[in-house]
């Protein structure tokens, strides 16, 4: 499943293309990449809109 997320980097938001990997009521964990690096984190439910397959970066 993909989704569009909010992640933040320090005092920066950035909403990125993400993988998810778990769904929980409250959090969803999920994958996405910064350069060739993949990053995992958890993030609240509300920072994630689930998509219909990938969807191309916002």
């Amino acid at each position: 499943m993909w989704a569009m997320a909010w992640v933040r980097f320090g005092d920066t938001d950035v909403r990125c293309t993400a993988r998810v990997m778990r769904w929980t009521d409250e959090a969803v964990g999920i994958e996405f990449e910064v350069g060739d690096e993949k990053m995992r984190c958890w993030v609240w439910q509300g920072a994630v809109q689930r998509t219909e397959g990938r969807p191309v970066d916002a």
